[in-house]
């Protein structure tokens, strides 16, 4: 498991409307983990938080990635 993993996971997942489609029903982060390393990522909730966090510091602009809630809309710039 690893923030690099995150990292790769956010920057594919905002763009790839496939990758996005894996994640509509998820309802939990245990299930948002597993959809995840079917896609073959490895991260733990806390880990792809804490990139979020990270990436988010002193950003303004939102993109909408469209994926689970609680990640619906990030800042996110790379």
């Amino acid at each position: 498991m690893s923030k690099q993993s995150a990292t790769q996971f956010l920057s594919v997942a905002a763009r790839n409307t496939e990758v996005q489609e894996n994640f509509k029903s998820v309802n939990n982060p245990q299930e948002f983990v597993k959809a995840a390393e079917e896609l073959g990522y490895s991260f733990t909730t806390d880990e792809l938080k804490d990139v979020v966090k990270e990436h988010s510091e002193g950003v303004t602009l939102r993109r909408k990635t469209g994926i689970w809630n609680w990640l619906r809309h990030i800042n996110w710039i790379e």
